[in-house]
Formats: structure tokens, sequence, C-alpha cells
């Protein structure tokens, strides 16, 4: 059995897939459909535990630090030939809680800008030696920061993840309601005792007609009149000659 799908080929002619063609191609989108939810979950989780960590951070412990490294970090990257640079404030910091000395790279949970100007103001803030305030995590003091708190920013992943999830569902529930009609339209052909793969086999097909070169003639139709009628030769006996 075969489906006739509404995609064309370059000759107009319907394309045919059969059943078989037809599950492969729902199981390769259905796999490809699961890598965008599993990516966009894993954003979706990330962000999410990380914008509890950020609201959190406010009302966690504190102690004094010492800044031990600041600098600022770049990192290029190149797209369609087109490179950008993206920079980083790098800042770690030593504290110590109940007499266990801890380090820290973290600055902020905060979607922070990776501007040139942003990353030099930050290091500015923070240079090395600095006394510093440091707010740690009472449940595992090794996870400290020195600007607590969240904004929206801290939104986008999740909103990034939700997007992906949401987009490829509906990529997929216009594939399966496509496939759907392509079988129920077969369904009703078979009915009818008419094989797709047959009628197009047995159609006409129009030769391409090259540029420039008159189109051939139209088969004549015997009920249909003509133009002039066409004159022939006669012969007559009274003539000269004639006998």
């Amino acid at each position: 059995m075969r489906i006739r799908l509404g995609k064309r080929s370059k000759q107009g002619t319907p394309a045919v897939l059969t059943e078989t063609q037809v599950r492969r191609l729902n199981l390769v989108f259905t796999a490809f459909a699961a890598i965008f939810v599993l990516v966009g979950g894993f954003f979706v989780v990330q962000g999410t535990l990380e914008w509890i960590r950020a609201a959190g951070s406010t009302s966690w412990p504190t102690v004094d630090g010492t800044v031990t490294r600041s600098e600022v970090t770049s990192h290029r990257s190149s797209n369609k030939g087109r490179t950008t640079t993206s920079y980083h404030a790098h800042i770690e910091f030593d504290y110590t809680v109940d007499g266990q000395k801890l380090h820290g790279t973290r600055r902020t949970y905060k979607v922070v800008a990776s501007s040139q100007s942003a990353a030099n103001e930050a290091v500015a803030a923070h240079p090395v030696g600095r006394v510093v305030t440091v707010s740690y995590d009472p449940q595992d003091p090794s996870r400290a920061v020195l600007d607590p708190g969240w904004d929206w920013s801290n939104a986008i992943p999740i909103g990034v993840g939700l997007f992906a999830m949401v987009f490829i569902g509906f990529i997929r529930w216009l594939v399966v309601k496509r496939l759907r009609r392509s079988q129920q339209a077969m369904r009703e052909l078979c009915t009818l005792g008419i094989d797709p793969a047959t009628s197009d086999a047995n159609a006409p097909q129009s030769s391409p007609t090259p540029e420039g070169s008159a189109p051939a003639p139209a088969a004549s139709d015997p009920t249909r009149s003509a133009g002039p009628a066409e004159l022939k030769p006669t012969f007559h006996d009274d003539l000269p000659g004639a006998r």
C-alpha cells in the first residue's frame, strides 16, 4: 500500500511514499523531537535551580573574604564568517567558615552583560587583596557568591527551554496531522479500488517542448468541424486528353 503526500516533484507528479517509509519518517522525527525536548528540559531545570539558589542567596549568612584573582577574560566565536568577542570578569576569593578555608569563583547568579566595559567595571570594583563580603549556602558552605540576589535575567534560560519544547511540539503536531490526512485519503482511494501508484503510472505524461519550437498539433476530432474544406484535384472526362 502506498500513501500519497501533498509534496510534488519537479515534474509536477505527486510524491508517493510507502507505509514503511512513513513509519520511518515518523520515527526519525520523533527522535529529533525528543532531542529538542531533552535540551529544552535541561535549560528549564538548570535555570529553575539557578533561580532558586539566586533567590535564596539573599538570606544566606555572610563572612569576610579576600579577593585572590581579578581579571578580564575574553572568548571569541565565529558564525558564518563573523567573529564576535565576549568578555567576562573572572574573580576568585578565599573565605573561612567554621575554621574551614574555602575558595569561591562565582561573583553573582544574575545574568550579566558580556561587554568589555561591564567586565572592566567589575574587575575594578574587586581588585586583588580587597576584603569582600561573601554570602555562602549554610547547607553547602562551598557554594558562595559575592553579589547575592536575582533579577528577571534569570528567567532567560527557562524561557529558551520552554520555547524549544513548545516549538518542537507544534511542529510534531503538524507532521502527525499531515500523515493522518494522507493515510485517510489513501484508505478512501483503496475503498474505491483505486491504486495511486498504478493510476500515476498509466496517466499520460506530456513531454516538455523545447524552447523556441512550436507546440505539436493537437489530434483531430472527427466530430469537430475543421477550418475551410481542403481542396482536392478533380478529374473530368470531357476534357481533351482525358481518355
